[in-house]
């Protein structure tokens, strides 16, 4: 199934709340609670040595995404430009690969301008970085 299908079926079983501010507190904690329920997976496991049901961690993980893409729709966010924009940011972080040092050091500018789309268009990095260095307060 492919994710724009999923986020289509996924929000026929959203309820619509009063407000946005409302569909959006239900989504978020939505989505807290659920990884609530995976993380007990996971702590059941090192407390107290329960086998982990990996049929139950992949209800979990799918609970979440649906919470994650009901949000979106309510939002009207891309979530596939979401996804190209996350790998975008990352490439520009760890170019080769991670690195603590890469994750301790990070050009937040830069990353920043990986996500930036203006005028309909990507901007080239360069104009991009100038573009949020100008946005910065003095």
């Amino acid at each position: 199934m492919e994710l724009t299908e999923y986020q289509e079926l996924a929000s026929r079983t959203c309820a619509k709340l009063d407000t946005l501010s409302e569909d959006n507190m239900h989504m978020l904690m939505g989505m807290s609670t659920e990884v609530g329920e995976l993380t007990d997976v996971f702590k059941k496991n090192l407390a107290y040595k329960k086998e982990i049901d990996w049929v139950n961690v992949q209800e979990e993980l799918a609970d979440i995404l649906w919470y994650i893409v009901n949000f979106a729709t309510i939002n009207q966010l891309d979530l596939t430009q979401a996804m190209e924009n996350n790998i975008n940011k990352l490439k520009v972080r760890y170019p080769e690969k991670f690195t603590v040092d890469l994750a301790e050091n990070r050009d937040l500018v830069k990353e920043r301008a990986t996500l930036e789309h203006r005028g309909g268009r990507q901007m080239e990095l360069d104009e991009m970085i100038e573009a949020v260095k100008n946005e910065q307060p003095d």
